[in-house]
């Protein structure tokens, strides 16, 4: 017969030094590393390989009100990061209730036009300000941008 790992006595004194304060210590912890793991993880984010799921993604992040992430999406040029800046700023100064309502809003409308492999336009608008708006995605580097420019430029005279 094989002999138990633990004696009875042993175990008996292992279950007296765990006190009620160790446990909470212990789940404290447990769960501090949890959250930590998970907002690690949140940083894992991988830009899509697509231009369309590119373009809402990009979408999506600046309704949110995730402008670190959104920006993560721009054309890096001059032109492109000062124009992002402008409606980051602008975002920054609405209202909480505008803030919400944006964050509320859904991407509607959407019209897909990819011009060639590495250009594409994104036609959307959202629920809250139900206005039409188009961004350029062009793919440089393996990667799809946005290039913010085309949506403050005389875009009609760009497409096909």
């Amino acid at each position: 017969m094989a002999e138990p790992l633990f004696k009875p006595a042993v175990l008996f004194i292992l279950l007296r030094m765990i006190t009620p304060n160790k446990i909470f210590r212990l789940l404290f912890c447990s769960i501090s590393i949890l959250l930590i793991y998970s907002s690690c993880s949140e940083s894992d984010y991988k830009k899509p390989d697509d231009p369309l799921e590119a373009g809402r993604d990009f979408i999506q992040f600046a309704l949110d009100g995730n402008m670190e992430k959104a920006k993560t999406f721009i054309l890096p040029d001059t032109d492109n990061e000062r124009l992002f800046a402008e409606i980051e700023k602008k975002y920054t100064e609405a209202s909480k209730q505008e803030k919400e309502e944006y964050k509320n809003a859904s991407i509607q409308k959407i019209r897909f036009q990819p011009l060639n492999d590495s250009t594409a336009i994104l036609s959307y608008s959202n629920s809250y300000k139900k206005e039409d708006s188009k961004i350029k995605l062009v793919k440089t580097g393996g990667e799809w941008w946005v290039d913010f420019k085309y949506t403050f430029t005389d875009n009609e005279a760009a497409e096909p």
